[in-house]
């Protein structure tokens, strides 16, 4: 008991030191408050149908087809932004805060006080499940049956544990919770950039900084 309590408490804080919350609680320095938004275009390759050959027997009737695939290439557009006080980034929580919005830094932390608890569930419940599954089904062998369930049983626990862990873990790396438009009103500075040209408008709390 004690070497299965260990071994969960281990893998739990092993699991959730992967992925902490990305808050530092920097302290307000008095510096610009800026939101940065970046643009610009990327490309990937797949391998699409690009067309299909049809196959038919001696009286032309139709008996079968077969894809024809090539890789091709798409061309697409992608948008982020960034948080900064002065030249350091922040984070959108320590953003919130320094900027003094408590109810958006508030909503940010709660977002991820809950993903770290789904994270800290789903841990202890994947490695029971995946444990239950590896163990009924190598020690239980005078009876298949029970060995069999046993796997499909424990898998399907360790699965669904996998899964509360992922989806916690995914919003705690999830960089924003809230819309920029609200970042944009707390913001003294709204920065756009575009392929490396950037425009200089002033946000809800800045004042007008022309343009670079």
């Amino acid at each position: 008991m004690s070497f299965s309590k260990s071994g969960f408490l281990a893998a739990v804080l092993a699991l959730g030191a992967c992925i902490p919350n990305p808050a530092t609680g920097v302290a307000a320095s008095g510096d610009t408050l800026r939101v940065q938004y970046t643009s610009g275009t990327g490309s990937y390759v797949s391998n699409d149908v690009v067309s299909t050959s049809v196959h038919r027997d001696a009286d032309g009737n139709e008996v079968g087809s077969t894809d024809v695939y090539k890789p091709v290439e798409h061309q697409f557009r992608w948008h982020d932004w960034k948080y900064f006080q002065g030249r350091e980034e922040l984070d959108e929580h320590d953003f919130y805060r320094i900027a003094g919005d408590e109810e958006a830094a508030d909503k940010v932390a709660k977002v991820r006080s809950s993903a770290a608890l789904r994270m800290k569930i789903g841990a202890p419940i994947a490695i029971v499940g995946t444990a239950a599954a590896l163990l009924l089904g190598t020690i239980v062998r005078d009876n298949p049956t029970v060995a069999t369930l046993g796997y499909i049983g424990g898998s399907a626990v360790g699965t669904a544990g996998g899964l509360v862990f992922y989806w916690g873990a995914r919003d705690m790396k999830n960089r924003h919770h809230l819309p920029s438009s609200r970042a944009d009103r707390n913001a003294d500075v709204v920065e756009d950039c575009n392929e490396g040209r950037c425009t200089r408008l002033p946000g809800g709390h800045g004042r007008r900084v022309g343009e670079r």
